[in-house]
């Protein structure tokens, strides 16, 4: 499980980047202020549907990372539950505590 919930870490932490690229790429409808940080460069790149694209890509992006979350917090609620506090206690202990 360790390793599923590391691999799931790093796939969260890709689409956290990605959706952050994307989320700035787009356009706003106070564009002139972000023109100058660049946000013109999207349009240039991937033409003028570049916003009906980013929209979509920013749906999916937003998807896979809810997803991510609700999985790893799954996997974590399970890994949780599996241990035992009683499991922690040497076995002297637990059949002092039975034999009260």
């Amino acid at each position: 499980m360790d390793l599923l919930f590391t691999i799931l870490t790093i796939l969260l932490v890709i689409d956290a980047v990605l959706l952050i690229i994307v989320v700035l790429m787009q356009k706003t409808k106070g564009a002139e202020i972000g023109a100058i940080f660049g946000s013109g460069a999207a349009a240039a790149v991937l033409g003028a549907g570049a916003s009906n694209i980013l929209t979509k890509i920013t749906y999916w992006l937003g998807g896979i990372f809810l997803f991510l979350v609700f999985a790893m917090s799954y996997i974590h609620h399970k890994s949780l539950k599996s241990t035992s506090v009683i499991s922690d206690i040497p076995e002297a202990k637990q059949t002092e505590k039975v034999k009260e």
